[in-house]
């Protein structure tokens, strides 16, 4: 069944992938695929720069400095899904547009939900900690004053 001919019905709408949309999805395909890399790249160095911290820190026994390797290998596992999410994205969006294959095409725009609700609930999880960390702060130097 050819994916680019058929008319899916949405809402009543008719929604048809053109040539223009095709092209589009294919191009962000291959930027997405780029931002993946650099992505996995990223995760690599934070990796390695987490098992030095990790060394240094179990070497030393200074608290702060396990905090911070904690923190580091938290944030190194945290960004591995976006860049999951964008291979996957990139990959599969071009494999279906390019071989009509709507199971492949779906499965790519699934993955870009996904990112697009990582991204969403990281962000939501930042601002709540950025809060919080406003307050403390904000506490700390409250009860210094008085």
């Amino acid at each position: 069944m050819d994916t680019l001919d058929q008319n899916i019905e949405l809402n009543s709408d008719k929604l048809k992938i053109n040539n223009s949309i095709k092209e589009n999805l294919i191009t962000a395909a291959k930027w997405a695929r780029f931002l993946a890399i650099i992505g996995f790249i990223f995760s690599g160095i934070m990796g390695i720069v987490s098992l030095f911290l990790l060394v240094t820190s179990l070497a030393s026994g200074f608290a702060p400095m396990i905090l911070a390797t904690v923190i580091y290998i938290v944030l190194t596992i945290v960004m591995l899904f976006p860049a999951l999410y964008l291979i996957r994205f990139a990959g599969s969006t071009e494999k279906g547009l390019n071989s009509n294959k709507q199971g492949e095409f779906d499965y790519g725009i699934q993955n870009l939900k996904s990112l697009f609700k990582f991204s969403g609930i990281y962000t939501i999880v930042f601002i709540a900690l950025y809060i919080i960390y406003v307050f403390v702060l904000a506490r700390i130097g409250f009860n210094r004053v008085f």
